[in-house]
């Protein structure tokens, strides 16, 4: 058989292109993960990596789900994982629990 490859604009959406190239594969969500949070400690920019936690929670099991974790709504989910979003410190704690990842602080030297 001869697979077609599927461009981005065979997708209904950017999130539906994310959730097939990242699949159900964990190393391909922490990746996803890894390179928003470099970005956002490069720029400050925190959309990007509320916009990939958003898309992983929704591909890893569902904003349903995250909110019966969480306590939050899936309506409160959504605006705090949007490009405006500005969750507290607890509410992105308890979604980062919900998903199954932590947070860490590092030490890094500047010049």
């Amino acid at each position: 058989m001869n697979k077609k490859t599927k461009k981005i604009s065979d997708y209904k959406s950017y999130d539906d292109w994310v959730a097939a190239s990242i699949g159900s594969s964990k190393k391909q969500m922490d990746h996803f993960l890894k390179l928003a949070l470099e970005d956002f400690e490069k720029d400050g920019d925190i959309a990007i990596l509320l916009l990939a936690l958003r898309q992983i929670a929704k591909v890893k099991c569902g904003m349903a789900e995250i909110s019966n974790k969480t306590g939050l709504t899936r309506e409160s989910l959504y605006k705090i994982l949007s490009k405006d979003g500005n969750p507290t410190l607890t509410t992105f704690k308890a979604i980062l629990d919900a998903l199954g990842y932590c947070l860490s602080i590092r030490s890094v030297r500047h010049a």
